[in-house]
């Protein structure tokens, strides 16, 4: 998938390159500009792959809380 939108970046950013050389206005060079920049962020992020993996260990007798945010333990203004 990252490929793919690798080469179509590419393949706009060339088409806006032509588009800058036959109308040197402000609107081709931003659009050049932002495929550049969408080029140099595709070319270096990272694949995130399948997700969020946790992982947990804990002691002997002890309780393990494990959440994807903020948890709050033994709050002093719970009112259960």
């Amino acid at each position: 998938m990252k490929k793919t939108l690798i080469i179509l970046n590419i393949a706009a950013l060339i088409a806006s390159l032509i588009w800058l050389m036959t109308d040197k206005s402000w609107e081709p060079l931003v659009t050049s500009l932002g495929l550049v920049a969408s080029l140099i962020t595709l070319t270096f992020s990272k694949d995130k792959g399948q997700g969020i993996t946790m992982k947990q260990k804990g002691g002997k007798k002890s309780t393990n809380y494990q959440a994807g945010d903020t948890i709050n333990v033994n709050m002093k203004d719970d009112k259960r």
